[in-house]
């Protein structure tokens, strides 16, 4: 209890400087801000890269490659409070060949799915995690490397099929398609189309049977996208442009869910001065 004391002493002045530092978001036309809530530190590090939640809890992860660090973590809806935390849960497998980050991530069927990257020959790949207890399951699928020779950034399953979407990060032309029902076989590709460049997508859910991807655009002042594909037809269209009143923001992951106030959409930002934020969005597709 004392080290908690301490720890809280330390870290209020940092937050305190990081709410004052970190840019607020604003309405736009396509996605209307409800509430925003920042992080600094230890609860930082659980929730720089990914978002998902089972309707119950939102699920998050975080990775700092130059420490060598990744994690997962549950959190409440109330307050984002922290339930459970895992530091490096990756399985050996995955850390004995370099793999030292975790991207986005997607719920489906009491388990978390993660894409997972790193190591001189990438080894993008997929780690399932168990929902109750964030261990690994035991179950890795390994993705081609002719496929996601820049990583595997996000991963978003469809709750309705057990089909699993991911990309590459840049000069993105295709989305593949993986059954988790069938040991991840390919089901199959889409070919995009509707928009001519799709670069820096950091995470991808579902809502309402269309796939949503947070586009990190670095040549667009303050506006993030959220792009939307059609997965019968591969179209891309521009669901959502997001204020995030800076441009040394870095958009993350997103997932879906309606919570108390209203808000339906929830988005990870990296505040690359010091902290996260997750901002919460009325939108209307």
């Amino acid at each position: 209890m004392l080290l908690q004391k301490i720890w809280s002493i330390i870290t209020l002045p940092l937050l305190l400087i990081t709410l004052l530092t970190t840019p607020a978001g604003h309405d736009t036309d396509t996605a209307d801000l409800v509430t925003e809530d920042t992080f600094v530190f230890e609860k930082a590090l659980l929730m720089g890269q990914g978002i998902a939640t089972d309707g119950e809890y939102y699920y998050t992860s975080g990775s700092i490659t130059a420490l060598n660090l990744t994690a997962l973590a549950k959190f409440t809806f109330d307050g984002m409070e922290p339930v459970d935390v895992n530091v490096n849960p990756l399985p050996e497998k995955c850390k004995d060949r370099g793999n030292n980050h975790i991207g986005g991530i997607g719920y489906y069927n009491g388990k978390i799915y993660a894409s997972v990257e790193g190591g001189d020959e990438c080894y993008a790949c997929i780690v399932v995690f168990d929902c109750e207890t964030l261990e690994p399951t035991g179950e890795i699928y390994d993705l081609p490397n002719e496929l996601y020779d820049d990583g595997v950034p996000w991963c978003a399953v469809d709750t309705e099929t057990g089909y699993l979407y991911a990309s590459k990060w840049v000069d993105i032309e295709t989305i593949h398609v993986y059954d988790t029902n069938n040991s991840m076989k390919h089901v199959r590709d889409i070919d995009l189309n509707g928009i001519e460049k799709i670069h820096r997508i950091q995470g991808g859910e579902f809502y309402k049977g269309k796939l949503y991807l947070s586009e990190d655009v670095e040549d667009n002042g303050d506006i993030k996208n959220i792009l939307g594909v059609n997965v019968k037809t591969g179209k891309v269209t521009l669901a959502a442009e997001r204020d995030v009143g800076s441009d040394n923001i870095e958009a993350e992951g997103l997932t879906f869910w309606e919570d108390e106030n209203g808000a339906v959409m929830h988005v990870l930002d990296y505040n690359k001065v010091i902290g996260i934020t997750v901002r919460h969005y009325k939108v209307n597709f």
